[in-house]
């Protein structure tokens, strides 16, 4: 009997409640075994009734068929084949999946699932054919997101990429729920200096300063963590592009000092740049890379933007609420109000009216953290070289040659979006940021890798059947619509032809999860003489791999200790120890006793004992050791 999963997802403007979701068949926590989701207590037909714009999607696991049941017609029909349709389909599901995976408790899955589901929504704020109702459904789908990821119990708003964006949520509130009577009465006080922002600190300062010293204060301190290592990265360019070296504290409220960092609207990068106005500032975005999260590039766009805004309002602080709402809705505001004063501009969004006092409320509390109740932990610099590689490689083909971890090379070029090198043209190399503590002997073997783009890039290639469209292309691979359209080209996503050939990239994170698939998890039981070497041995694998396994940090094991082991999948060997052969050693030249200790992970003085050795140095050439304990 194939299972079917149904979801039910309200698109109103409707907060999604905590107990909304009632899972069922969960036991293994995985959201591919769940049998259904329903809303408890509530009759679902009274739910389709009386809630407009409801949906319901349905899977079907083994063709992951896709359908939109409308209760108002009440017959089930196929979802419509324009691209609007089909994204927003995409984004109800990536919802139920990030929803699935908040009441599971999976943090990691939240997280992945709602940064989709966010870029999703992105890609349909960029439709600039939009009709009313199309805004209106995009609209609330999106508010009923946002409602729902900051009230969800798995993530840790201060660390998500999100983290910048639901802390600026929280501060609007604040600030909006102020009564006169909280409001404290401050002197205002202007600092100007040539060539440099002018810097204010007035009653909205002192109250989002004292919003951070206390419901943002663990987001401040992660952001004051971070200060002094991009200061060093950012102040340069800054200098360099002839701009006032406190635009730095903008970036510091746009994202955190976070390259990770993104918006609900998926702004992204240091800057936070949208996709469009960084195509304008020369950021490339493709299937491969952002540029808006290379911090370089990206920071250089910014000095660049922000000149020009300068250059049309003549004005630092307008410039700074042109950056976050947009030159058109700070010229309206002027012309209504009759005055450049931004602190007199009422009618901007409560977000750009909150701008530029939290850039003052940063600037004071980096000037003297101390004095707010703050103690900066200076995260290290980042250093690097630039390597200019000549092919398209995996990160984790990198890590493999530079001793660095792919983690880390991934946070040097955050721009790489799926830890892959870009495909390259004849002679066009890629400007790498490598650690300087990488191995001396990364390029000799980066040399030695070989090329197989289809390995590196995990592209399977899909024929086009009669009735598909992306939405279901997208959902069988498990690959965001976006990618499909971005790898492929194409330029009219309403309209893909049957027949035709599609190159599908899969999810990075996807790939390397399918490669850690192809390992199983086995357990060693120690035996009396076992050491971490000859296990090493037994499963073709390394002491240090299996202390990594085991949280080991010394080579001592004990009897009885079960240790976890990963074998590939497809492997049917019979791991068997060997006799005799493995429980001695013949004495080399030069060897020491310590060092045959080590190799063979046991203490100097249980070899000696074995062996009736009085003296480290009373070994010989030639000479057989027992390196466990007699029978």
């Amino acid at each position: 009997m194939k299972k079917i999963l149904f979801i039910i997802i309200i698109s109103t403007s409707i907060i999604l409640p905590q107990n909304i979701l009632k899972v069922f068949n969960n036991k293994d926590k995985d959201d591919s075994k769940i049998d259904s989701i329903i809303i408890p207590e509530i009759d679902s037909t009274e739910v389709f009734r009386n809630i407009k714009d409801s949906s319901m999607i349905f899977i079907e696991e083994n063709n992951l068929n896709q359908n939109i049941i409308n209760e108002q017609k009440s017959d089930t029909i196929l979802i419509k084949n324009t691209l609007f349709e089909q994204q927003i389909a995409e984004a109800h599901f990536l919802f139920a999946k990030g929803m699935v995976a908040d009441h599971t408790g999976d943090t990691l899955k939240t997280i992945f699932n709602f940064k989709l589901l966010f870029e999703s929504l992105a890609q349909v704020d960029e439709m600039n054919e939009m009709d009313e109702f199309e805004k209106i459904t995009y609209n609330k789908l999106l508010d009923t997101a946002v409602n729902y990821f900051e009230k969800a119990h798995t993530v840790d708003k201060t660390e998500s990429g999100l983290s910048v964006a639901f802390l600026r949520d929280k501060l609007d509130n604040f600030i909006y729920d102020q009564k006169l009577d909280d409001l404290e009465f401050v002197d205002e006080t202007v600092e100007i200096i040539e060539g440099h922002i002018p810097i204010t600190y007035n009653g909205k300062v002192h109250s989002i300063i004292k919003f951070f010293q206390n419901q943002g204060k663990v987001s401040i301190q992660n952001w004051l963590n971070r200060t002094n290592r991009f200061k060093k990265i950012i102040l340069p360019i800054l200098e360099e592009e002839n701009v006032p070296p406190e635009l730095f504290y903008l970036a510091m409220i746009e994202s955190g000092l976070n390259p990770n960092a993104y918006s609900y609207a998926h702004a992204s990068g240091v800057w936070q740049f949208i996709s469009s106005t960084g195509k304008m500032y020369g950021l490339d975005r493709s299937y491969h890379i952002d540029e808006r999260l290379d911090f370089e590039k990206s920071t250089r766009a910014a000095a660049a933007y922000l000149k020009d805004l300068y250059a049309e309002f003549d004005d630092w602080y307008l410039a700074f609420a042109a950056y976050n709402s947009g030159s058109g809705r700070v010229r309206k505001a002027i012309r209504r109000h009759g005055t450049r004063d931004y602190w007199k501009l009422y009618s901007l969004p409560k977000e750009t009216r909150n701008y530029v006092p939290n850039i003052m409320a940063a600037i004071f509390i980096s000037k003297n953290p101390e004095k707010y109740g703050f103690t900066p932990n200076p995260l290290p610099d980042l250093e690097w070289n630039i390597k200019e590689l000549d092919k398209s490689v995996s990160v984790k083909q990198i890590s493999e040659c530079s001793n660095i971890s792919v983690k880390e090379l991934r946070f040097y070029n955050p721009e790489l979006k799926h830890g892959i090198v870009p495909p390259l043209k004849e002679n066009e190399v890629y400007k790498f940021r490598l650690p300087v503590n990488a191995s001396e002997n990364f390029d000799s073997l980066f040399a030695l890798i070989e090329i197989d783009n289809n390995e590196v890039f995990n592209i399977k290639s899909h024929r086009v059947k009669y009735g598909e469209n992306l939405s279901l292309i997208a959902k069988k691979y498990q690959v965001p619509m976006k990618d499909i359209i971005s790898y492929n080209k194409i330029s009219n996503p309403d309209r893909i032809k049957p027949k035709t050939y599609l190159q599908i990239p899969i999810n990075y994170e996807l790939y390397l999860q399918q490669e850690a698939n192809k390992r199983k998890k086995i357990y060693h039981t120690v035996k009396r003489g076992d050491t971490v070497s000859e296990i090493a041995e037994l499963y073709k694998t390394s002491a240090k791999n299996i202390k990594k396994w085991n949280g080991l940090r010394t080579d001592v094991i004990r009897l009885g200790q079960k240790l976890e082991i990963w074998v590939k999948a497809s492997s049917s060997t019979n791991y068997t120890a060997k006799k005799k052969s493995s429980r001695t050693y013949k004495v080399r030249y030069g060897d020491t006793l310590s060092e045959i200790a080590e190799k063979y992970g046991i203490g100097l003085s249980k070899i000696k004992k074995w062996n009736n050795i009085s003296s480290s140095d009373d070994i010989r050439e030639g000479q057989i050791l027992k390196i466990s304990p007699p029978y």
